[in-house]
């Protein structure tokens, strides 16, 4: 693509087709507004395209999600230049300019050099937003909890035997969870998909408690009903009261200060990798760690793609 091309991206897509619109319309709104997701926005692009077309894109932009917050939880440098990209591309690279391209900061066309993006959420001074609703009384909650466990997903499910296929050995007897025959449509990406939730869910060195802590923490933030369900079934296991569980809504007065900070980072980092600040990383630094904050900034990382895949499909809640 051009640097034209590129830029036009970030603009009104004026010059793009229905199809494509359709598609970048569903990939900002996943992105920035997976609380907002409705039937209607899934309608809208299965129009266009097929419905697994529709998931493919639903797990492109999901890992990118996860991707854009590892990098920015972290505070991962950009590369500089792109020779190791060029090293692994998989098509034939453009001969339109010098490769590896040595800079990123290359120019545009007067029409963009100066254009404000309207794909990025931005406030009158240039600076970028992240604008999350507060949470829903534990009463309303309950009762979209309660909706997820009756309703139809948006996409279908592959077949039970067919995604038991793409699962290890050792994996639990019983029905597969909706999640993972979503997932196992695609037999190569969906089981690396399937792989990576399932490592982070059981190892490091994180604890059960706090995962699912910070899994309810982070679908509350998505408002992503299925991940907050299994959530809250993981804290009840552990012997959680619902009370307790719905205690971390609140303030978290009552919790550890170390609980606190790790609490923020995986809240702020769920609403948008841009809120995160230094502040809040050192802090969690200085109570737990880098080690577990490291891997926290990675479990939560993996949540945000599971709430975008699981709630943009409409999947059932199990129990």
């Amino acid at each position: 693509m051009t640097e034209d091309q590129v830029a036009a991206l970030d603009g009104d897509w004026a010059d793009a087709t229905p199809a494509e619109r359709a598609a970048y319309t569903f990939a900002r709104k996943v992105t920035y507004e997976p609380h907002r997701l409705a039937d209607a926005d899934v309608a809208a692009v299965r129009k266009h395209y097929t419905e697994l077309q529709v998931l493919e894109m639903l797990l492109s932009v999901a890992r990118n999600n996860s991707t854009n917050r590892w990098k920015e939880g972290a505070g991962i440098p950009q590369s500089k230049e792109s020779s190791n990209f060029a090293r692994k591309a998989e098509r034939p690279l453009p001969t339109d300019r010098p490769l590896p391209i040595k800079t990123y900061l290359t120019p545009t066309s007067e029409k963009y050099r100066t254009a404000v993006t309207k794909v990025a959420p931005v406030r009158p001074d240039g600076r970028t937003v992240s604008v999350r609703p507060g949470l829903e009384p534990r009463a309303e909650a309950e009762k979209l909890l309660a909706a997820a466990r009756a309703r139809t997903p948006r996409l279908s499910l592959a077949d039970e035997a067919k995604a038991r296929e793409l699962l290890p050995a050792d994996w639990p007897a019983g029905p597969l969870p909706q999640w993972v025959r979503l997932m196992a449509h695609f037999p190569v990406d969906g089981k690396s998909q399937i792989a990576s939730q399932r490592s982070a869910a059981e190892k490091g060195d994180l604890s059960p408690l706090l995962k699912a802590q910070v899994s309810w923490i982070v679908a509350r933030q998505d408002r992503a009903w299925y991940a907050a369900g299994e959530a809250k079934r993981r804290l009840n296991e552990l012997g959680w009261s619902d009370d307790r569980v719905f205690a971390l809504d609140g303030d978290w007065a009552e919790f550890t200060p170390q609980e606190r900070a790790m609490f923020t980072l995986a809240r702020q980092l769920a609403a948008s990798p841009i809120v995160l600040t230094d502040a809040e990383v050192a802090e969690a630094v200085k109570l737990a760690g880098p080690r577990d904050v490291v891997q926290l900034i990675s479990y939560t990382t993996a949540r945000t793609a599971f709430d975008r895949i699981t709630e943009a499909a409409g999947l059932q809640l199990e129990r």
